[in-house]
């Protein structure tokens, strides 16, 4: 007799779900059978599959545990995570996937009922496994349908609940991690919605949104959710794609610490790819060297003197051949208004200074395997 196993994900791409759900239905005669849950709806789970390549996801496992008590983790990726012992290690094979989830020892309180919370406006809620997850805090009727439709325009996989008012949106945030946070501008108490974000130490980003300003916001956040699921979906490449005699790449570094360009070249030179990299210390200067030569991506520092990052970007942006060039931010500022803001501007992503040398090096490989791909195939 099988035993049915709920399973739930966390940070998996549509194609990805849609993967997984393949194995889990492969009919084959085994001692379990797995079934993929919505994390979002009132269902027992009974162990969770965290993607270890998407940053938000590993953020939200926390307040999911606490929602569904101390579940069993499974992580897949490239790369394992320390403190869980059962890992999916690269591609979603069939076979793999349920060696991993077969070695998994599930406990009695699997299968507790998860808490029960009061309703604060569900019915209009979209959960589909999304990788990532918004809060309407709205009472307006046709509010609501307005974000949800511009929302659900997305090929992005997103969960969308809704909250009539911020008590209803604080009770949600306690049980549950946001990216963004579309807020009624004119009614919602922002102090107490600030306060409770905080409490939870979640770092979602608040978008105060009146009426005329929803489709416009909307479109904003699904750029950059768009950002993040291409950096989150990245594949980091393996050793053999640094060979010797293997096509050379132009750097563009512009920052106005002469530190910071050492610190640079120095992770550069260790990474073993062929770069041919340019320093200038402005925005001004930057965009002087762009109108001369070709770079296949971009160090960008955030605060500069003259033009700063964010309006350097915004310029670069403006050229049409560097529409998709990669840009990566360096700045000492990791609040989620900054990286809206980095977003909105055109960057890729962000590099936090200090540089920590291994979040450097796997940053670097995921954006080379990105100019690799985008400029030779």
């Amino acid at each position: 007799m099988s035993i049915n196993i709920n399973v739930g994900i966390i940070g998996f791409s549509l194609h990805e779900q849609e993967k997984i759900k393949w194995i889990f239905g492969a009919g084959l005669e085994r001692d379990r059978t797995y079934h993929l849950k919505d994390l979002t709806v009132d269902e027992n789970i009974d162990l969770l599959i965290v993607k270890t390549a998407a940053e938000s996801a590993l953020k939200k496992l926390e307040s999911y545990q606490q929602q569904y008590g101390s579940l069993p983790v499974v992580t897949a990726g490239r790369e394992s995570v320390e403190s869980y012992e059962h890992h999916i290690q690269g591609v979603l094979l069939l076979s793999r996937v349920l060696k991993v989830l077969d070695l998994v020892q599930l406990t009695d309180n699997n299968n507790a009922e998860p808490q029960q919370k009061q309703q604060s406006f569900d019915s209009d809620s979209v959960n589909v496994g999304g990788q990532y997850d918004i809060l309407v805090v709205n009472e307006d009727e046709e509010n609501r349908q307005l974000l949800r439709d511009e929302l659900l325009k997305s090929d992005i996989p997103l969960n969308i609940d809704f909250a009539l008012n911020d008590a209803f949106a604080i009770e949600k945030i306690n049980d549950k991690y946001y990216d963004f946070l579309f807020v009624d501008a004119e009614t919602a108490n922002f102090d107490a919605i600030d306060k409770s974000l905080k409490a939870n130490n979640r770092s979602s980003v608040v978008m105060p949104t009146t009426k005329a300003e929803a489709v416009e916001y909307s479109h904003i956040v699904l750029r950059i959710l768009k950002s993040f699921a291409d950096a989150d979906n990245m594949i980091i490449p393996d050793e053999s794609d640094h060979t010797e005699g293997a096509t050379s790449y132009n750097v563009l570094v512009v920052d106005d610490s002469e530190l910071m360009h050492q610190a640079l070249k120095i992770e550069l030179d260790k990474s073993g790819i062929s770069l041919q990299a340019d320093y200038v210390f402005s925005g001004e200067e930057a965009l002087e060297k762009l109108s001369d030569k070709d770079y296949d991506f971009i160090f960008l520092d955030v605060i500069m003197p003259g033009i700063d990052g964010f309006e350097t970007c915004h310029k670069i942006r403006k050229i049409e051949k560097m529409a998709k060039l990669p840009i990566i931010m360096l700045t000492s500022k990791t609040s989620p208004l900054d990286e809206v803001k980095g977003i909105v501007s055109g960057c890729t992503t962000y590099l936090t200074k200090p540089i920590n040398s291994d979040e450097f090096q796997k940053m670097l490989l995921r954006i080379m395997r990105w100019v690799k791909d985008f400029k030779y195939n």
